[in-house]
């Protein structure tokens, strides 16, 4: 920050009268009002160098949990030292999310406080840094830096308590489209031993090459393979809220797949995300589905994206989530090749309750909790 920009109004004017009584006390030959008028502007010079000295203040920030779910509790403690220096006054406000909060004087003994970080947003909240504002005695000048390090929250989707998923089919092979009677599960990968993992699943040829304990990863060819499509369209959706709603329900079909160790891919209309979760019987958590965990806090709706077409056939269970302005005979048409098919949307007046479009069943809820409530009715 400049001189300049530090001076306050008051000290802009206090400068210039001084200039003036100092130069018009010099022409005039009055002693006494060069004198003040000198007085007044080298005031203004001290107070303006003294709230431009950088304030020796130390912080230190902490945030737990650094990951959170969307309106759960998140805490944020500073711990703060210094900050007093003669004539001058500082004052602390934290920023969090670009929002600062109410000003609160500096200790100088040092100084702990702790308070609550709003988790009300899904995505990436920056906690800090601490906006340090130093004002002098006589207020003719002022500044604002800023100290501490920049803290990065994670807000992930709310919890929807949705539970349920259809049962899958028998399949040859994993991937494959015939059914199978006999019962047997697919090798899949191997990791390494874990305190926890079934002794019995140890691949003995693997570990004695590799002279370390391996356990089979295997795959049940009976659990469903599921697909969610999520719509990334912001004209797909009445208000920006909706989109909300649909990452919640989205990320619900996504975490109760996971947690059942079924086969999971995620994938938007636009095509810019795509992930896939193999399936796991040990239900270990895999870093895909961390992955797709940390994805849906950060994922967004744009204009003008053009949807990618994608097939479904062979799949167990398929799921669009949209939003009540987009193209729902598109979607169902999508997913229509999946054996259970389904196009979620979130429709803040519903008109009209579940139903038939192609080959899917079209479910309308107001928000993700309506919709998990019709979805569980409808799979139990």
């Amino acid at each position: 920050m400049t001189p300049w920009r530090a001076t306050t109004t008051r000290g802009r004017w206090v400068l210039v009268t001084g200039l003036a009584l100092a130069a018009a006390g010099v022409l005039l030959r009055y002693p006494v009002v060069a004198a003040l008028g000198a007085v007044l502007a080298t005031l203004v010079v001290v107070e303006v160098a003294l709230v431009l000295r950088r304030p020796p203040v130390r912080v230190q920030r902490t945030v737990e949990p650094l990951v959170v779910v969307r309106q759960e509790s998140c805490t944020g403690r500073l711990r703060l030292a210094g900050g007093r220096g003669g004539l001058v006054r500082t004052l602390a406000r934290e920023s969090i999310d670009g929002r600062l909060g109410e000003p609160f004087e500096l200790d100088p003994q040092g100084a702990e406080t702790t308070y609550v970080i709003p988790t009300t947003r899904r995505g990436l909240v920056d906690v800090g840094p601490l906006r340090l504002e130093r004002a002098s005695l006589c207020g003719l000048s002022a500044s604002a830096t800023d100290a501490g390090e920049v803290v990065r929250l994670r807000v992930l989707p709310r919890r929807v308590p949705l539970t349920a998923l259809p049962t899958g089919h028998r399949r040859a092979a994993v991937g494959g489209g015939e059914s199978m009677e006999l019962g047997g599960t697919d090798l899949v990968g191997l990791h390494e031993y874990a305190v926890g993992d079934d002794l019995r699943r140890l691949h003995w040829a693997t570990s004695a090459r590799t002279g370390t304990l391996m356990v089979r990863e295997d795959a049940d060819p009976a659990q469903p393979h599921v697909h969610v499509l999520l719509d990334d369209r912001s004209e797909s959706y009445a208000a920006a809220d909706d989109f909300e709603e649909a990452v919640e329900v989205a990320a619900a079909l996504c975490r109760v797949a996971v947690e059942a160790g079924d086969p999971l891919r995620f994938r938007t209309t636009s095509g810019r995300h795509d992930v896939t979760v193999p399936g796991s019987t040990t239900r270990q958590p895999l870093r895909e589905a961390h992955e797709l965990e940390w994805l849906l806090a950060e994922i967004d709706a744009g204009p003008d994206r053009t949807p990618v077409a994608a097939h479904h056939r062979g799949l167990d269970v398929a799921v669009a989530v949209t939003g009540a302005r987009a193209d729902h005979r598109g979607l169902a048409l999508d997913v229509g090749g999946a054996l259970d098919a389904t196009v979620c949307v979130v429709d803040p007046d519903p008109a009209a309750g579940p139903g038939v479009l192609g080959a899917a069943t079209v479910l309308r809820g107001a928000g993700s909790d309506a919709l998990a409530r019709l979805w569980d009715g409808r799979h139990r």
